[in-house]
C-alpha cells in the first residue's frame, strides 16, 4: 500500500521573485536611473563647452595690466581663458564683429565657429611697443624700398604693391591710401591663391597709447572699409583707456 507523501509546500506555492530579488532589482534600477541622469547633466555640460569652444558670453569688464598701462575690455571680447583674468599681462588678444565691435554672445556666435561666417570678424593682439615705427611710419624708410610699382585695386581703390620675391615679405601685398592730415592707411595682406574664403588675412599695426602696441588681422573682405575700420579700431582701443566714458559701459 502506497504511503502518504510527506506534506510540503508546492512549487506553485512558491512567489517567482523573492524579495531579495526585488530588492536587487530596485537598487540596480535606481543606480541605472542616477547614472542616465548623470550622463545627461554631463553630456549637457560637454554639449555647452564644445559649442563654447573656449568663448565667453559674458561681458563684465577685465581691468588689465599691459606695461605699465590699465585698460579695460569685456571678457567675452577677450579670446583666451587665461587672459580674462584680471592683472598683469605681458600681451591681450581680443576679438569682436565688425562693425557691432561686439564680443561673443549667443545671437552671433556663428560669426566665431564657422570661417565661412568669420569675415566680419575682427582679431586685436596689444603689447607693448616694440619697435619705434608702426607700419604706417614704415612705409617710406622700409615698404618703399621692398616693393614694386603699386596698381589701383578696384575693390578698395588702394594702391596695391607686390613685394619683391628675395624680402622676408613675398607672397604678401602692401595696400596703401592716402589721408589727409595722417599719415597714409597702410595694410599687408596675403595674396589670395589657397587662401581659404573669410581668412583673416590682412593684418596692420598701430602704436596706440604710452608705449603700446595694437596689431589687428581682418578679411581681405574689409578693405572697402578701411576708413571707417581703421578709425574704429583706434577709438575702441583708446576707449579701453577710459572705460566709464566709452561705448562700453554703456
Amino acid at each position: 500500500m502506497n504511503q502518504p507523501m510527506p506534506s510540503t509546500p508546492s512549487d506553485e506555492s512558491k512567489p517567482l521573485i523573492s524579495s531579495g530579488l526585488l530588492r536587487k532589482a530596485a537598487i540596480c534600477i535606481a543606480a541605472m536611473g542616477a547614472l542616465t541622469l548623470a550622463l545627461s547633466i554631463v553630456g549637457r555640460m560637454i554639449g555647452e563647452r564644445m559649442v563654447m569652444s573656449g568663448h565667453s558670453i559674458d561681458p563684465s569688464p577685465v581691468a588689465i595690466s599691459l606695461n605699465g598701462n590699465t585698460i579695460v575690455l569685456p571678457a567675452n571680447t577677450i579670446r583666451f581663458d587665461n587672459q580674462r583674468v584680471g592683472g598683469v599681462h605681458e600681451r591681450i588678444d581680443a576679438y569682436f564683429t565688425w562693425p557691432d565691435l561686439e564680443g561673443y554672445t549667443h545671437a552671433n556666435r556663428r560669426h566665431f565657429n564657422d570661417i565661412d561666417n568669420s569675415q566680419q570678424l575682427v582679431f586685436l593682439a596689444l603689447s607693448a611697443r616694440t619697435m619705434p615705427m608702426d607700419m604706417s611710419a614704415r612705409l617710406e624708410p622700409v615698404y618703399s624700398r621692398l616693393t614694386d610699382g603699386g596698381t589701383r585695386s578696384k575693390e578698395s581703390g588702394l594702391l596695391a604693391y607686390a613685394f619683391e620675391d628675395d624680402t622676408r615679405y613675398a607672397g604678401e601685398i602692401l595696400y596703401v591710401g592716402a589721408r589727409n592730415n595722417d599719415l597714409a592707411f597702410a595694410a599687408r595682406c596675403l595674396k589670395e591663391n589657397g587662401m581659404p574664403s573669410g581668412s583673416h588675412s590682412c593684418m596692420r599695426d598701430i602704436n596706440v597709447g604710452p608705449d603700446l602696441t595694437v596689431t589687428y588681422r581682418f578679411s581681405r573682405k574689409l578693405l572697402p572699409e578701411w576708413r571707417r575700420l581703421d578709425a574704429a579700431i583706434k577709438a575702441y582701443v583708446m576707449d579701453s583707456f577710459n572705460p566709464s566714458e566709452s561705448h562700453k559701459s554703456s
